[in-house]
């Protein structure tokens, strides 16, 4: 990974290699198949509610991000002579110097290091880029979400205004 293109191939648990590059704004059609092919609990934990296909607006709102404010990797393989998108972590920065964050990994890619890999990407971008915390909320029932949390350092507490979801928080000033 070059510090300018954000891009590489990174190797998995179970050995196979995936790309991680920065998502644009031509990859509508990659983000599409990606949401419509993950399974309905899959898209709820992403979304926190349930979807089918994902309108335009949200696919562009996703897809054409803010470079000075917000940051999005996907991860590719190769599939039928063209690249599917099976992963994708996201921030998105907030004036007081916090950002949102997700991962959302498709279900076949699940427990190989893929959700691990792009986030420890996404988490060293911010700080690069000195966002001083990242936070996220989902689902209370996401245990994948819970053990990754817990193996980045975030902490967590169920949302004050919602008892079926927790808010994760990592304070990106702390070494």
């Amino acid at each position: 990974m070059t510090p300018d293109t954000e891009s590489g191939t990174e190797e998995l648990r179970d050995g196979s290699r995936v790309t991680i590059r920065p998502i644009r704004r031509q990859d509508v059609d990659l983000e599409r198949r990606f949401i419509e092919e993950l399974s309905p609990q899959a898209r709820r934990f992403r979304f926190l509610c349930s979807m089918k296909t994902p309108s335009d607006a949200l696919l562009r709102q996703l897809t054409d991000i803010d470079s000075q404010r917000d940051a999005a990797f996907i991860a590719l393989v190769g599939e039928n002579g063209g690249q599917r998108e099976i992963g994708v972590a996201r921030f998105s920065g907030m004036p007081d110097g916090q950002a949102e964050v997700a991962v959302t990994v498709c279900d076949e890619w699940q427990h190989k290091g893929l959700g691990t890999a792009l986030m420890k990407r996404l988490i060293e971008l911010a700080r690069r880029r000195g966002v001083s915390g990242l936070y996220s909320v989902d689902a209370s029932d996401n245990t994948a979400m819970r053990e990754l949390a817990d193996y980045l350092g975030f902490q967590h507490k169920t949302d004050p205004q919602d008892a079926t979801q927790v808010i994760y928080t990592l304070d990106l000033r702390a070494k």
